[in-house]
């Protein structure tokens, strides 16, 4: 059995926006994570306001369940914005182009399969940009 303490998840946190909990992370961490070869898992943190970069997976289905705060996901392609509470999750399908901000104090728990680095940044117009800047 592999496991994370809490506490040194909590600590990590302190010092970083994102901890990933398991993978085969090509960048190293403060925080010993279990390596997995298929999937990745991690915690994004948002102190203060942050808008994501814009941004797709050609591969990975990204699954995100809002801890705490709120996130604001904006499906480039469609046009359509969707806002999420602690407690509710979202799914990202591979290609899916998307942007997103989060209010202060937001955590969310990440899992993405398959893992791995397939993130293809998209190019911001000034409409999204505009979007991208406040709540």
């Amino acid at each position: 059995m592999e496991f994370i303490n809490g506490k040194d998840i909590q600590t990590a946190l302190e010092f970083v926006n994102r901890v990933y909990l398991c993978g085969n992370l090509q960048k190293p961490q403060d925080l010993q994570w279990i390596c997995d070869n298929q999937n990745e898992v991690g915690i994004s943190y948002y102190r203060q306001f942050t808008a994501d970069q814009p941004h797709y997976h050609t591969t990975a289905k990204e699954y995100n369940f809002i801890i705490s705060g709120e996130t604001k996901v904006f499906l480039i392609d469609e046009g359509h914005e969707f806002l999420f509470k602690a407690g509710s999750i979202f799914v990202l399908p591979p290609m899916t182009k998307y942007a997103s901000k989060h209010t202060e104090n937001t955590k969310i728990l990440f899992f993405k399969s398959p893992g791995g680095n397939d993130k293809i940044l998209v190019d911001v117009d000034s409409k999204l940009k505009e979007w991208l800047a406040s709540w």
